[in-house]
């Protein structure tokens, strides 16, 4: 018996393995179109408060992405009939009132949406001022302020002891808005909305220019470590209309310890007294230090000898040298940065020296920040000779204007 199938059924199986063959390949297809995902909407309008008729407004979706790289495109309509296209767009909205505007961003498979009231006041609108109050402290030492409107602090730290050597005090800086107004006797300020760093993205969103640090016409700022800070208030009345104003903050540190004793650089002592203090140079913010000065004065004699049996060709003159480092005693990557080792004797008079004294000021500035990094530093005075050494004073200044 011939037991070969039949011609249909041949076409049969044939017909039934390629439907396999096809669902399943179509399988594949389908779970490829399913990972696609749509994407995301990123819509800013400029200025963010209420406008005017005839104000430019500028549209933005610069941050909208698509997580597959799928290409995008934008469509823009303004709530007036109006619309545009392209990643960005300006428009100028004729008439006031409030307009719906919407952004839809498109790519292969999807297209998504996002909408903002756009308020358009009158033309002769009366807008509001921000105004920030400055004032300048004086020096430790009293000496004037340098001019400009600012803010400036000093934190002032007389008569430390030696164990108190590690720079860790910060100040407050008074915040005040009071001087802000509205545009006329019809209209009132709502909202103080204060940013203590433009620079900073302090609310961790990646943008930095909605930061509200601090709310209210006045208000304390706290904990402030020696710095540039540039600020900005946001004052809102009661039409939606906003105005800002940036004002730069420094805050300046001097610490002075005085009459304390390094012990011999020899085997019954290590010779050295060490102090650490914060140094902040970050061009990409703007907080950049502009001179760290390290001034120390000391007696030309040990005072220890008997009475007319020391002199400087005796062998019993002071000698005390100031080596500055990148970094504490704990990191391992600490490197030198300056020393006085370079001065003589004879080269030891800054400042108002007495003529028993030696006095010398190291100063740091922008060169050797740009070299060595910010962080905490670190300065030893060394004792460079075999007896005890009285230091009169020992100062260190952190300015940054």
């Amino acid at each position: 018996m011939d037991e070969r199938p039949l011609p249909s059924m041949r076409r049969a199986t044939v017909l039934l393995v390629t439907t396999l063959f096809m669902a399943t390949a179509l399988a594949g297809c389908l779970e490829t179109f399913s990972s696609d995902a749509p994407p995301t909407v990123s819509m800013s309008v400029s200025p963010s408060g209420t406008v005017k008729v005839g104000d430019n407004v500028n549209f933005d979706a610069t941050g909208s992405s698509d997580p597959d790289g799928d290409p995008l495109s934008f469509n823009w309509q303004f709530g007036d009939g109006d619309t545009a296209s392209g990643m960005s767009a300006n428009h100028v909205y004729t008439s006031q009132g409030t307009f719906k505007a919407k952004l839809c961003v498109s790519s292969t498979d999807f297209e998504i949406c996002e909408e903002k009231n756009v308020v358009v006041a009158p033309a002769d609108a009366a807008l509001p001022t921000a105004s920030i109050d400055h004032y300048k402290d004086d020096d430790c030492t009293g000496e004037d302020p340098p001019a400009g409107t600012l803010i400036l602090a000093w934190i002032c730290e007389e008569e430390m002891d030696t164990s108190d050597d590690v720079v860790d005090t910060t100040t407050t800086i008074q915040l005040d808005g009071s001087e802000s107004s509205a545009g006329d006797s019809s209209s009132y300020l709502t909202d103080y909305e204060w940013d203590l760093d433009i620079n900073d993205d302090s609310d961790g969103d990646g943008d930095m220019a909605n930061d509200v640090d601090k709310t209210g016409e006045n208000a304390e700022w706290t904990n402030v470590w020696p710095g540039e800070y540039e600020i900005r208030l946001t004052v809102t009345d009661n039409q939606g209309f906003t105005d800002t104003m940036d004002m730069d903050v420094f805050v300046n540190y001097r610490g002075a310890w005085a009459e304390f004793t390094i012990d011999s650089n020899g085997s019954s002592g290590s010779g050295i007294a060490s102090f650490e203090y914060p140094v902040t140079y970050n061009q990409d913010t703007g907080n950049t230090i502009r001179y760290v000065k390290i001034q120390f004065t000391y007696p030309k004699l040990d005072d220890d000898w008997p009475a007319g049996t020391c002199s400087e060709q005796t062998g019993c003159s002071n000698k005390l040298d100031a080596y500055v480092y990148n970094g504490s005693d704990s990191d391992s990557d600490t490197e030198e940065v300056a020393n006085t080792t370079y001065l003589d004797d004879e080269q030891r008079t800054a400042g108002n020296c007495d003529d028993e004294d030696r006095c010398v000021e190291l100063r740091l500035s922008t060169q050797h920040f740009r070299n060595y990094l910010d962080g905490s530093w670190r300065v030893d005075l060394t004792n460079e000779k075999a007896h005890d050494t009285t230091v009169k004073s020992f100062v260190i200044i952190l300015e940054y204007k």
